[in-house]
Protein backbone atom coordinates (compact mmCIF):
# COMPACT_ATOMS: atom_id res chain seq x y z
CA UNK A 1 0.00 0.00 0.00
CA UNK A 2 1.42 3.34 -1.06
CA UNK A 3 1.31 5.72 1.89
CA UNK A 4 1.22 9.46 1.29
CA UNK A 5 3.07 12.13 3.19
CA UNK A 6 1.92 12.95 6.70
CA UNK A 7 -0.17 16.02 7.44
CA UNK A 8 2.76 17.43 9.42
CA UNK A 9 5.04 17.29 6.37
CA UNK A 10 2.37 18.73 4.10
CA UNK A 11 1.71 21.69 6.38
CA UNK A 12 5.46 22.26 6.77
CA UNK A 13 5.99 22.26 2.99
CA UNK A 14 3.05 24.60 2.45
CA UNK A 15 4.43 26.98 5.08
CA UNK A 16 7.92 26.77 3.53
CA UNK A 17 6.57 27.62 0.09
CA UNK A 18 4.67 30.57 1.52
CA UNK A 19 7.82 31.82 3.31
CA UNK A 20 9.89 31.38 0.12
CA UNK A 21 7.36 33.31 -1.93
CA UNK A 22 7.13 36.08 0.67
CA UNK A 23 10.91 36.40 1.05
CA UNK A 24 11.55 36.38 -2.71
CA UNK A 25 8.90 39.02 -3.30
CA UNK A 26 10.26 41.14 -0.48
CA UNK A 27 13.87 40.79 -1.71
CA UNK A 28 12.86 41.59 -5.26
CA UNK A 29 11.01 44.77 -4.37
CA UNK A 30 13.69 45.90 -1.90
CA UNK A 31 16.46 45.25 -4.46
CA UNK A 32 14.49 47.00 -7.16
CA UNK A 33 14.02 50.01 -4.94
CA UNK A 34 17.71 49.99 -3.99
CA UNK A 35 18.79 49.80 -7.63
CA UNK A 36 16.60 52.73 -8.53
CA UNK A 37 18.05 54.62 -5.60
CA UNK A 38 21.62 53.78 -6.71
CA UNK A 39 20.86 54.92 -10.24
CA UNK A 40 19.55 58.22 -8.97
CA UNK A 41 22.70 58.70 -6.85
CA UNK A 42 24.87 57.79 -9.83
CA UNK A 43 23.16 60.26 -12.12
CA UNK A 44 23.34 63.02 -9.50
CA UNK A 45 27.01 62.35 -8.79
CA UNK A 46 28.04 62.25 -12.46
CA UNK A 47 26.58 65.67 -13.11
CA UNK A 48 28.88 67.07 -10.46
CA UNK A 49 32.04 66.02 -12.32
CA UNK A 50 33.48 67.91 -15.35
CA UNK A 51 33.67 65.99 -18.58
CA UNK A 52 37.50 66.14 -18.62
CA UNK A 53 39.69 66.31 -15.63
CA UNK A 54 43.47 66.53 -15.84
CA UNK A 55 45.62 66.06 -12.85
CA UNK A 56 49.09 67.41 -13.11
CA UNK A 57 51.84 66.37 -10.89
CA UNK A 58 53.47 69.40 -9.45
CA UNK A 59 56.85 67.80 -9.75
CA UNK A 60 56.43 65.76 -13.00
CA UNK A 61 55.64 66.37 -16.61
CA UNK A 62 53.25 63.36 -16.75
CA UNK A 63 49.49 64.15 -17.16
CA UNK A 64 47.15 61.49 -15.95
CA UNK A 65 43.65 61.54 -17.34
CA UNK A 66 41.01 60.20 -14.94
CA UNK A 67 37.36 59.26 -15.80
CA UNK A 68 35.27 59.66 -12.62
CA UNK A 69 32.04 58.42 -14.32
CA UNK A 70 33.45 54.94 -14.97
CA UNK A 71 34.81 54.61 -11.44
CA UNK A 72 31.54 55.59 -9.81
CA UNK A 73 29.46 53.30 -12.06
CA UNK A 74 31.64 50.31 -11.13
CA UNK A 75 31.19 51.10 -7.46
CA UNK A 76 27.37 51.20 -7.82
CA UNK A 77 27.30 47.89 -9.71
CA UNK A 78 29.49 46.18 -7.13
CA UNK A 79 27.30 47.49 -4.32
CA UNK A 80 24.09 46.29 -6.02
CA UNK A 81 25.52 42.80 -6.66
CA UNK A 82 26.69 42.54 -3.07
CA UNK A 83 23.29 43.72 -1.82
CA UNK A 84 21.45 41.15 -3.98
CA UNK A 85 23.79 38.33 -2.89
CA UNK A 86 23.38 39.11 0.78
CA UNK A 87 19.59 39.37 0.36
CA UNK A 88 19.43 35.89 -1.17
CA UNK A 89 21.65 34.48 1.56
CA UNK A 90 19.54 36.04 4.31
CA UNK A 91 16.36 34.77 2.58
CA UNK A 92 17.75 31.24 2.44
CA UNK A 93 18.68 31.35 6.13
CA UNK A 94 15.20 32.62 7.06
CA UNK A 95 13.55 29.84 5.01
CA UNK A 96 15.63 27.10 6.62
CA UNK A 97 15.11 28.38 10.15
CA UNK A 98 11.36 28.99 9.69
CA UNK A 99 10.81 25.56 8.05
CA UNK A 100 12.72 23.81 10.83
CA UNK A 101 10.72 25.63 13.51
CA UNK A 102 7.42 25.10 11.67
CA UNK A 103 8.01 21.32 11.49
CA UNK A 104 8.20 21.05 15.29
CA UNK A 105 5.39 23.56 15.81
CA UNK A 106 3.15 21.45 13.54
CA UNK A 107 4.13 18.32 15.45
CA UNK A 108 3.03 19.96 18.70
CA UNK A 109 -0.17 21.33 17.16
CA UNK A 110 -1.13 17.95 15.63
CA UNK A 111 -0.36 15.93 18.76
CA UNK A 112 -4.04 15.88 19.92
CA UNK A 113 -5.06 14.66 16.46
CA UNK A 114 -2.48 11.86 16.68
CA UNK A 115 -3.82 10.86 20.09
CA UNK A 116 -7.34 10.86 18.66
CA UNK A 117 -6.24 8.60 15.81
CA UNK A 118 -4.53 6.21 18.21
CA UNK A 119 -7.64 5.88 20.37
CA UNK A 120 -9.83 5.36 17.30
CA UNK A 121 -7.59 2.55 16.04
CA UNK A 122 -7.95 0.79 19.40
CA UNK A 123 -11.76 0.70 19.11
CA UNK A 124 -13.10 -2.65 17.91
CA UNK A 125 -16.55 -4.06 17.26
CA UNK A 126 -16.68 -5.49 20.79
CA UNK A 127 -15.99 -2.19 22.60
CA UNK A 128 -18.10 0.36 20.74
CA UNK A 129 -19.25 1.70 24.11
CA UNK A 130 -15.71 2.97 24.73
CA UNK A 131 -15.62 6.73 24.21
CA UNK A 132 -12.69 8.75 22.93
CA UNK A 133 -11.36 11.12 25.60
CA UNK A 134 -9.13 14.15 24.93
CA UNK A 135 -8.39 16.51 27.80
CA UNK A 136 -6.70 19.15 25.65
CA UNK A 137 -6.74 20.28 22.07
CA UNK A 138 -8.20 22.94 19.85
CA UNK A 139 -11.91 23.62 19.55
CA UNK A 140 -11.98 21.87 16.17
CA UNK A 141 -10.39 18.71 17.62
CA UNK A 142 -12.89 18.72 20.50
CA UNK A 143 -15.79 19.09 18.06
CA UNK A 144 -14.39 16.20 16.02
CA UNK A 145 -14.06 14.08 19.18
CA UNK A 146 -17.65 14.80 20.24
CA UNK A 147 -18.95 14.01 16.76
CA UNK A 148 -17.04 10.73 16.71
CA UNK A 149 -18.38 9.75 20.15
CA UNK A 150 -21.93 10.48 18.99
CA UNK A 151 -21.35 8.31 15.93
CA UNK A 152 -20.01 5.52 18.17
CA UNK A 153 -23.14 5.71 20.32
CA UNK A 154 -25.40 5.48 17.27
CA UNK A 155 -23.41 2.53 15.93
CA UNK A 156 -23.54 0.79 19.31
CA UNK A 157 -27.30 1.30 19.56
CA UNK A 158 -27.77 0.06 16.00
CA UNK A 159 -25.65 -3.04 16.54
CA UNK A 160 -27.47 -3.80 19.79
CA UNK A 161 -30.83 -3.44 18.05
CA UNK A 162 -29.69 -5.66 15.18
CA UNK A 163 -28.39 -8.25 17.62
CA UNK A 164 -31.70 -8.26 19.49
CA UNK A 165 -33.62 -8.36 16.22
CA UNK A 166 -31.59 -11.35 15.00
CA UNK A 167 -32.14 -13.19 18.27
CA UNK A 168 -35.89 -12.55 18.13
CA UNK A 169 -36.05 -13.55 14.47
CA UNK A 170 -34.20 -16.79 15.21
CA UNK A 171 -36.62 -17.50 18.05
CA UNK A 172 -39.64 -16.87 15.84
CA UNK A 173 -38.27 -19.19 13.17
CA UNK A 174 -37.19 -21.84 15.63
CA UNK A 175 -40.52 -22.08 17.49
CA UNK A 176 -42.63 -23.46 14.58
CA UNK A 177 -39.84 -25.88 13.73
CA UNK A 178 -39.76 -27.12 17.33
CA UNK A 179 -43.53 -27.61 17.27
CA UNK A 180 -43.28 -29.57 14.02
CA UNK A 181 -40.48 -31.75 15.39
CA UNK A 182 -42.40 -32.51 18.59
CA UNK A 183 -45.56 -33.37 16.71
CA UNK A 184 -43.68 -35.64 14.30
CA UNK A 185 -41.92 -37.40 17.19
CA UNK A 186 -45.27 -38.09 18.85
CA UNK A 187 -46.71 -39.29 15.54
CA UNK A 188 -43.70 -41.53 14.97
CA UNK A 189 -44.23 -43.28 18.31
CA UNK A 190 -47.79 -44.13 17.35
CA UNK A 191 -47.56 -47.71 16.15
CA UNK A 192 -50.98 -47.80 14.51
CA UNK A 193 -51.91 -44.26 13.42
CA UNK A 194 -55.40 -43.70 12.10
CA UNK A 195 -56.55 -41.44 9.28
CA UNK A 196 -57.45 -38.64 11.72
CA UNK A 197 -53.91 -38.78 13.12
CA UNK A 198 -52.52 -38.21 9.64
CA UNK A 199 -54.93 -35.34 9.00
CA UNK A 200 -54.15 -33.73 12.36
CA UNK A 201 -50.38 -33.99 11.83
CA UNK A 202 -50.54 -32.67 8.26
CA UNK A 203 -52.80 -29.81 9.34
CA UNK A 204 -50.46 -28.84 12.16
CA UNK A 205 -47.40 -28.97 9.89
CA UNK A 206 -49.17 -26.84 7.30
CA UNK A 207 -50.17 -24.30 9.96
CA UNK A 208 -46.61 -23.99 11.25
CA UNK A 209 -45.23 -23.71 7.71
CA UNK A 210 -47.68 -20.88 7.06
CA UNK A 211 -46.42 -19.13 10.18
CA UNK A 212 -42.83 -19.57 9.03
CA UNK A 213 -43.67 -18.16 5.59
CA UNK A 214 -45.47 -15.23 7.20
CA UNK A 215 -42.46 -14.36 9.38
CA UNK A 216 -40.04 -14.71 6.46
CA UNK A 217 -42.21 -12.50 4.24
CA UNK A 218 -42.33 -9.79 6.90
CA UNK A 219 -38.57 -9.97 7.43
CA UNK A 220 -37.98 -9.63 3.68
CA UNK A 221 -40.32 -6.64 3.51
CA UNK A 222 -38.46 -4.92 6.33
CA UNK A 223 -35.09 -5.45 4.63
CA UNK A 224 -36.36 -4.07 1.30
CA UNK A 225 -37.72 -0.82 2.74
CA UNK A 226 -34.49 1.15 2.22
CA UNK A 227 -34.36 0.47 -1.52
CA UNK A 228 -38.05 1.12 -2.23
CA UNK A 229 -38.81 4.08 -4.50
CA UNK A 230 -41.06 6.78 -3.07
CA UNK A 231 -42.25 8.78 -6.06
CA UNK A 232 -45.89 7.65 -6.43
CA UNK A 233 -48.72 10.18 -6.08
CA UNK A 234 -51.09 8.55 -3.60
CA UNK A 235 -54.68 9.34 -2.73
CA UNK A 236 -55.02 8.01 0.80
CA UNK A 237 -58.83 7.66 0.64
CA UNK A 238 -58.44 5.28 -2.31
CA UNK A 239 -55.82 3.22 -0.45
CA UNK A 240 -58.03 3.01 2.67
CA UNK A 241 -61.02 1.98 0.58
CA UNK A 242 -58.98 -0.74 -1.13
CA UNK A 243 -57.69 -2.09 2.20
CA UNK A 244 -61.18 -2.18 3.70
CA UNK A 245 -62.45 -4.10 0.67
CA UNK A 246 -59.60 -6.61 0.97
CA UNK A 247 -60.21 -7.10 4.71
CA UNK A 248 -64.00 -7.17 4.50
CA UNK A 249 -64.02 -10.98 4.60
CA UNK A 250 -61.78 -11.01 7.70
CA UNK A 251 -64.03 -8.46 9.39
CA UNK A 252 -67.20 -10.37 8.54
CA UNK A 253 -65.66 -13.59 9.83
CA UNK A 254 -64.82 -11.90 13.16
CA UNK A 255 -68.12 -10.00 13.23
CA UNK A 256 -66.34 -6.62 13.12
CA UNK A 257 -67.74 -3.70 11.16
CA UNK A 258 -65.30 -1.68 9.03
CA UNK A 259 -66.03 2.02 8.56
CA UNK A 260 -64.25 4.64 6.44
CA UNK A 261 -64.96 8.18 7.57
CA UNK A 262 -64.89 11.20 5.27
CA UNK A 263 -61.60 12.85 4.50
CA UNK A 264 -58.82 12.55 1.94
CA UNK A 265 -55.26 13.73 1.34
CA UNK A 266 -52.53 13.26 -1.22
CA UNK A 267 -48.93 12.35 -0.49
CA UNK A 268 -45.88 11.31 -2.46
CA UNK A 269 -44.38 7.95 -1.54
CA UNK A 270 -44.51 4.25 -2.29
CA UNK A 271 -48.10 3.12 -2.76
CA UNK A 272 -47.29 -0.53 -1.97
CA UNK A 273 -45.68 0.39 1.36
CA UNK A 274 -48.48 2.79 2.30
CA UNK A 275 -51.00 0.06 1.48
CA UNK A 276 -49.08 -2.39 3.69
CA UNK A 277 -48.94 0.07 6.62
CA UNK A 278 -52.67 0.81 6.53
CA UNK A 279 -53.43 -2.88 5.97
CA UNK A 280 -51.42 -3.92 9.04
CA UNK A 281 -53.09 -1.31 11.25
CA UNK A 282 -56.63 -2.27 10.22
CA UNK A 283 -55.90 -6.01 10.31
CA UNK A 284 -54.41 -5.64 13.79
CA UNK A 285 -57.50 -3.70 14.92
CA UNK A 286 -59.74 -6.50 13.61
CA UNK A 287 -57.72 -9.28 15.24
CA UNK A 288 -57.81 -7.80 18.73
CA UNK A 289 -61.38 -6.54 18.57
CA UNK A 290 -64.50 -7.97 20.16
CA UNK A 291 -67.14 -9.80 18.17
CA UNK A 292 -69.65 -7.25 17.04
CA UNK A 293 -67.11 -4.45 17.38
CA UNK A 294 -66.10 -1.70 14.97
CA UNK A 295 -62.99 -0.40 13.24
CA UNK A 296 -63.09 3.17 11.91
CA UNK A 297 -60.49 4.89 9.71
CA UNK A 298 -60.23 8.68 9.48
CA UNK A 299 -57.85 10.84 7.42
CA UNK A 300 -56.78 14.23 8.78
CA UNK A 301 -54.59 16.98 7.31
CA UNK A 302 -52.25 19.63 8.69
CA UNK A 303 -49.79 22.04 7.08
CA UNK A 304 -46.90 19.58 6.82
CA UNK A 305 -48.31 16.16 7.68
CA UNK A 306 -51.22 13.84 7.03
CA UNK A 307 -52.51 11.48 9.70
CA UNK A 308 -54.52 8.28 9.38
CA UNK A 309 -56.31 7.42 12.63
CA UNK A 310 -57.46 3.82 13.07
CA UNK A 311 -59.92 3.35 15.96
CA UNK A 312 -61.20 0.04 17.33
CA UNK A 313 -63.48 -1.14 20.11
CA UNK A 314 -61.11 -3.74 21.54
CA UNK A 315 -59.98 -4.28 25.11
CA UNK A 316 -57.22 -1.66 24.90
CA UNK A 317 -53.48 -1.58 25.57
CA UNK A 318 -51.76 -0.85 28.86
CA UNK A 319 -50.15 2.58 28.81
CA UNK A 320 -46.82 1.08 29.87
CA UNK A 321 -46.78 -0.88 26.59
CA UNK A 322 -47.56 2.02 24.26
CA UNK A 323 -43.93 2.76 23.42
CA UNK A 324 -43.05 -0.91 22.90
CA UNK A 325 -45.84 -2.23 20.67
CA UNK A 326 -44.06 -0.86 17.59
CA UNK A 327 -40.81 -2.69 18.38
CA UNK A 328 -40.05 -5.88 16.44
CA UNK A 329 -41.42 -9.11 17.99
CA UNK A 330 -43.11 -7.34 20.89
CA UNK A 331 -46.48 -8.78 21.91
CA UNK A 332 -48.89 -7.46 24.52
CA UNK A 333 -50.40 -10.94 24.99
CA UNK A 334 -48.01 -13.59 23.65
CA UNK A 335 -50.37 -16.54 23.94
CA UNK A 336 -53.21 -14.68 22.26
CA UNK A 337 -50.90 -13.38 19.53
CA UNK A 338 -49.75 -16.90 18.70
CA UNK A 339 -53.34 -18.14 18.59
CA UNK A 340 -54.15 -15.35 16.12
CA UNK A 341 -51.05 -16.06 14.04
CA UNK A 342 -49.20 -12.87 14.98
CA UNK A 343 -45.43 -12.68 14.68
CA UNK A 344 -44.95 -9.33 16.40
CA UNK A 345 -43.69 -7.67 13.20
CA UNK A 346 -46.81 -6.04 11.79
CA UNK A 347 -46.69 -2.80 13.79
CA UNK A 348 -42.89 -2.70 13.59
CA UNK A 349 -43.22 -2.71 9.81
CA UNK A 350 -45.73 0.14 10.06
CA UNK A 351 -43.21 2.16 12.07
CA UNK A 352 -40.44 1.61 9.52
CA UNK A 353 -42.72 2.57 6.63
CA UNK A 354 -43.75 5.74 8.48
CA UNK A 355 -40.10 6.69 9.06
CA UNK A 356 -39.34 6.10 5.37
CA UNK A 357 -42.08 8.63 4.54
CA UNK A 358 -40.91 11.29 7.00
CA UNK A 359 -43.47 10.43 9.66
CA UNK A 360 -44.16 8.23 12.66
CA UNK A 361 -46.83 6.06 14.31
CA UNK A 362 -48.14 6.36 17.85
CA UNK A 363 -50.97 5.43 20.20
CA UNK A 364 -53.31 8.38 20.66
CA UNK A 365 -55.39 6.82 23.41
CA UNK A 366 -56.32 3.39 24.69
CA UNK A 367 -58.75 2.13 27.30
CA UNK A 368 -61.10 -0.77 27.92
CA UNK A 369 -63.43 0.82 25.33
CA UNK A 370 -60.88 0.68 22.51
CA UNK A 371 -57.67 2.03 21.03
CA UNK A 372 -56.75 4.80 18.60
CA UNK A 373 -53.50 4.52 16.63
CA UNK A 374 -52.30 7.40 14.44
CA UNK A 375 -50.12 6.91 11.36
CA UNK A 376 -48.36 10.20 10.50
CA UNK A 377 -46.97 10.77 7.01
CA UNK A 378 -45.30 13.77 5.42
CA UNK A 379 -47.80 15.35 3.10
CA UNK A 380 -47.16 16.10 -0.57
CA UNK A 381 -45.08 19.20 -1.24
CA UNK A 382 -46.09 21.73 -3.87
CA UNK A 383 -43.16 21.06 -6.19
CA UNK A 384 -44.32 17.43 -6.52
CA UNK A 385 -47.61 18.49 -8.12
Amino acid sequence: MNKGHSLQWKLTLITAFMVIASCLCTSYFVSKSAMLFFVEIEESAITMFPKENSVKDAYADIQVALDPEVAFTDTVKNASVEFWTKSLLITLIIILISSFMMYFIMEYALRPLQKLGKQIREIQGKNLQRLVVLNNGSIEILHLTNAFNEMLKRLSDTFSAQKQFSANAAHELRTPLAVIRTKLEVFEKNKSPELNDYKETIGMVRLQIDRLSHVIDLLLEMTELQSAKRSDHIRLAEIVEEVICDLAFVGDKKGVRLLQKSGDAQITGNDTLIYRAIYNLIENAIKYNHEGGEVAVEIKESDEFVSIVVSDTGSGINKSDWEYIFEPFFRVDKSRSRDLGGAGLGLALVKEIAHQHGGDVRVLQSSKDGTQIELILQRERKHYR
